[in-house]
């Protein structure tokens, strides 16, 4: 399964600078870090610019703060769409990409039967190449040539190092999605600028045992995990578009 690590993960050696970096503790079960990532800087960590924002929260208790939560996610996507200098008038695709059959991988589905789209808004899910034999990138730019899209909001889960980031952790980024072993989607890519937003739903087995590196693990709730984390940026998305 190929899936983008956490960008958050991959920065550890940029979170100190105060230039780059906004970390917020919102509350005690709630934080966000954001990184406006310059060309300079995402040499150093193999990452594109763009601005970075990772919402953490404690998955047991934040239920009631569920409401601070979502606005905390609206109001992040919606700074990164300012970032990206997408308006009203801009025509939108969003695309969830995955499996549709896999818990883990479900994620860009669920939210793209949950999201309401009418006047410049578009939504659409796009299966694995294995089910579909369609490359994920050919498939988004042709609509997004055929649609004239301005923007294309990528749905996906991701894979974390940190396995107390599974299902606790969004992470919203204007630079695409590069999946491992996979093409790259971004604006170069498919034609159109990008915002990606992703779950971490998996974690390699290397990071918990030394036996087994290549397995890939999940939590024994990961159904309720995925349900939720797709319910709380429905609403966030829905408010916004």
């Amino acid at each position: 399964m190929n899936k983008d690590n956490l960008f958050i993960e991959d920065s550890e050696i940029l979170i100190n600078s105060s230039k780059i970096t906004h970390k917020e503790e919102v509350s005690k079960n709630i934080s966000i870090t954001k990184i406006e990532l310059s060309k300079e800087e995402g040499i150093k960590i193999n990452r594109p610019k763009g601005l970075y924002t990772t919402i953490f929260y404690n998955n047991d208790a934040v239920k009631e703060e569920i409401e601070e939560l979502i606005n905390l996610t609206t109001k992040s996507i919606k700074e990164s769409l300012d970032y990206l200098n997408i308006n009203k008038n801009s025509k939108i695709l969003f695309v969830g990409i995955g499996n549709k059959n896999l818990s883990v991988d479900k994620l860009g589905y669920l939210l793209i039967e949950k999201i309401v789209v009418g006047g410049n808004c578009y939504k659409i899910y796009k299966d694995i190449k294995a089910y579909t034999n369609i490359e994920t990138t050919i498939f988004i730019k042709s609509l997004v040539k055929t649609l004239d899209i301005d923007l294309v909001v990528l749905i996906d889960s991701l894979k974390a190092e940190n396995i107390e980031r599974l299902g606790t952790t969004v992470q919203i980024s204007t630079s695409g999605i590069r999946p491992l072993g996979s093409k790259e989607i971004n604006k170069k890519s498919v034609g159109a600028k990008v915002l990606s937003i992703g779950v971490p739903t998996i974690i390699n087995m290397k990071n918990i045992s030394k036996k087994n590196p290549l397995v890939l693990v999940t939590t024994d709730n990961i159904d309720e995990v995925v349900d939720n984390s797709s319910s709380i940026l429905s609403i966030a998305i829905n408010r916004l578009f």
